[in-house]
């Protein structure tokens, strides 16, 4: 673990507000202390979870369009990861002796690109929800709307909308040398601003990015997931009403045997897309709430901020929230390996050498 005399000592450098709140001085180096490793350690799980989901969908092939919107998410959710150990990083660096950076580049290097993955891992997320949903809800109609091409260009699409805004960060944030009375020398910092059209598109990017892209994106994923859960239900309860039907039927059609077993397998498989697509909606829901409560802070009580009366409890909470990211990108790979054969048997293919079927056999 990191440091605690060393980021103690180094209060002043990171330039956090000095009024506690509910979290004293000591109490808050130890916190941020374990919040800090924590965050390394998810995010280096994310990455290589997310590294090797999108080396087996490579292997897999994009044959089928799902297999390309999860290898989009992989690559959003690789770049949350990145960015998370990014975000430590510039907050580390002002502890080094004699460093010349200062807290404020961490703003350019790793939160506003952290947020932009996050919203383009919770679009992509959407628009996964979006498809399952209308393959239950019109299943001969959707193979013809979201073909392979189709969704690798809702992918670009995607990530442009979501870093379009990043040359107005930059402008908003630039980086620059100036010299520090407190350290009394020079140093690498974000320097102020006071151009009025960039101040007022910069406002503009902050309602789209945080406060637009959060609502909508969870919101469909809600009603999505909804949805798709009650049509899982419904199906299984017509399943179990017309089951001695149904075998009764196949009885007398042995002609159309080997047919009835391609659907029905073709059905399982889409069940169990479905049935994978509402976990990763799960995942992304909950760990959203906690991103919308800290929200909901920082509009509400003064001094929530990061030199207000609540500086020490921001801080920690916005590391927190870092860590929870971390997680979420990188707990899908859980759910792959869990509920999709397919991707249990490339991964065991790639570490064995040979598949898991012809192990059996």
């Amino acid at each position: 673990m990191f440091s605690v005399k060393d980021l103690n000592a180094s209060a002043s450098t990171l330039d956090i507000g000095s009024s506690p709140g509910l979290i004293n001085g000591p109490l808050f180096w130890q916190v941020l202390n374990v919040v800090l490793t924590l965050d390394i350690l998810a995010a280096m799980f994310a990455t290589g979870a997310n590294i090797l989901t999108i080396i087996v969908y490579r292997r897999v092939g994009y044959a089928e369009s799902i297999n390309i919107s999860l290898s989009a998410l992989a690559i959003s959710d690789l770049g949350v990861a990145v960015t998370t150990i990014i975000c430590v990083l510039a907050i580390l660096l002002p502890t080094v002796p004699n460093s010349p950076f200062t807290y404020e580049i961490f703003v350019n290097l790793g939160a506003y690109p952290h947020m932009f993955f996050t919203r383009a891992s919770a679009l992509i997320t959407a628009y996964i929800s979006v498809e399952r949903y209308l393959c239950v809800f019109l299943p001969l109609r959707v193979k013809g709307i979201f073909t392979t091409n189709r969704t690798l260009t809702a992918m670009i699409v995607i990530f442009f909308l979501t870093f379009s805004p990043i040359a107005i960060t930059l402008l908003s944030y630039p980086l620059g040398w100036s010299f520090s009375p407190e350290q009394n020398r020079t140093v690498l910092t974000v320097l102020p601003v006071n151009d009025s059209i960039i101040l007022t598109s910069w406002y503009i990017i902050q309602v789209y990015i945080a406060l637009f892209l959060p609502v909508l994106t969870f919101v469909t994923v809600s009603f999505s997931t909804v949805f798709l859960t009650t049509s899982l239900r419904r199906s299984q309860v017509w399943r179990d009403a017309n089951r001695s039907t149904a075998i009764i039927a196949e009885n007398n059609r042995n002609a159309a045997s080997s047919k009835g077993t391609r659907e029905s397998a073709t059905n399982s498989k889409e069940k169990k897309a479905v049935k994978m697509v509402i976990a990763i909606a799960v995942i992304f829901i909950v760990a959203t709430i906690p991103s919308c409560v800290n929200m909901i802070a920082i509009t509400t009580i003064p001094g929530f901020t990061m030199r207000g009366r609540f500086s020490h409890l921001y801080t920690v909470s916005g590391m927190t929230l870092l860590f929870v990211d971390s997680l979420n990108s990188g707990g899908n790979v859980i759910i792959y390996l869990f509920m999709s054969s397919r991707f249990k048997e490339t991964v065991f293919t790639m570490q064995c050498g040979k598949s898991l079927v012809s192990q059996k056999r």
